[in-house]
């Protein structure tokens, strides 16, 4: 585990991808509540217009000609979407999972790696935190192996479940990497998991922000 300053949230269509062209970057995919939060598209193409939806209710909160736009996180979790406009047309839709909390919080990114998806799941305490977990859902179909463990103990199913024997302090992080089998090539998938721990005795959780679709 390691203490960590201000994180850049990377996320790209279907969310984290470094292989893929458009990408949407937050200043923060775990912020406290009440947070601004900024939010830009890159890779767009020149001209376009962008449509923000930043509770995920499928309406347009905000329209921009500019690839960039702020929100105000409240509490809780959150499916942002940006459709990217052209000719009147929507091009392309970028989504990312923002989850503000006080007390812990982990992010998911991903990349496709010669035909298997490594994933990729950061979690950081804003409060001491005693035994942290985490809980990922292997997709139906899919085949999961783990690839970096952190130094925790795990158990794999339909989800994986791992634990760490440790508590951290408020900024470190634990690091914890696996890979995601397809059925088929070029199956899309749908991520979700949390993160948990215990402060003050008292168990708290938070949904994985990040890669939700791939």
């Amino acid at each position: 585990m390691r203490a960590v300053g201000a994180a850049v949230c990377v996320v790209c269509v279907g969310f984290f991808a470094w292989a893929q062209a458009i990408a949407l970057v937050a200043t923060d995919a775990i912020p406290n509540p009440g947070a601004e939060v900024t939010f830009q598209v890159v890779g767009a193409p020149a001209g376009a217009q962008f449509r923000w939806d930043f509770n995920g209710d499928g309406r347009a909160d905000a329209t921009t000609n500019q690839p960039w736009a702020s929100w105000t996180v409240p509490a809780g979790y959150w499916e942002l979407a940006v459709e990217i406009v052209q000719g009147g047309k929507v091009a392309s839709r970028v989504t990312a999972a923002v989850v503000a909390d006080a007390r812990v919080g982990a992010f998911r990114s991903a990349r496709w790696n010669g035909g298997v998806l490594e994933v990729t799941v950061i979690v950081r305490a804003k409060r001491p935190l005693v035994a942290p977990a985490l809980v990922e859902t292997v997709p139906p179909g899919w085949a999961a192996a783990v690839v970096e463990d952190g130094g925790a103990v795990y158990r794999r199913g339909e989800a994986l479940e791992v634990l760490w024997s440790t508590t951290l302090s408020p900024g470190m992080e634990l690091r914890f990497v696996y890979a995601l089998y397809p059925p088929a090539s070029g199956a899309p998938v749908r991520l979700s998991g949390s993160v948990s721990g215990y402060q003050g005795g008292q168990r708290v959780e938070a949904r994985v922000a990040g890669v939700v679709t791939f």
